[in-house]
């Protein structure tokens, strides 16, 4: 089914991301410097958690791919995913404005301000990840010829 191979790139996509965040962030948590402890230590929690979701959804694509789904009962995963990218993509935003947020409240803090750009990083990606993924969804339904 082309939704659920659509939805198996992208979380494949997410995993990539987490990798990379989690392999520039590691490093960085033994810095001397504090904003780059900071910087790294925000980055790697941002991968673990999109980590824990890129994989809980590969799980759930795996087990929607073993059903024998209905066209409606697809077309209802692809917009239940598709409202979620777009939900997704406004709190994308608020994690943008949060990290502007923390540089602003204290400038002179290097925790803070490290903290605060990797949010804006992570929010600034998901941003795009989410309304690119929201634009290119397949719209229709299209199962395999019997």
């Amino acid at each position: 089914m082309a939704f659920l191979r659509y939805q198996m790139r992208m979380m494949a996509q997410l995993l990539f991301w987490a990798g990379v965040s989690l392999g520039v962030g590691v490093p960085m948590l033994f810095s001397s410097g504090e904003w780059v402890r900071a910087f790294g230590g925000m980055t790697v929690a941002w991968a673990l958690v999109n980590a824990l979701i890129a994989i809980a959804s590969l799980f759930s694509v795996r087990r929607k791919a073993r059903q024998n789904a209905r066209v409606e009962t697809i077309a209802g995963w692809m917009r239940h995913l598709l409202r979620l990218l777009w939900i997704n993509a406004g709190l994308d935003v608020v994690y943008v404005l949060v990290g502007v947020g923390l540089i602003r409240w204290e400038p002179t803090n290097p925790m803070v301000n490290g903290f605060g750009w990797a949010v804006i990083l992570q929010g600034a990606f998901l941003l795009l990840f989410d309304t690119w993924h929201a634009v290119r969804l397949p719209r229709t339904v299209h199962l395999p010829q019997e």
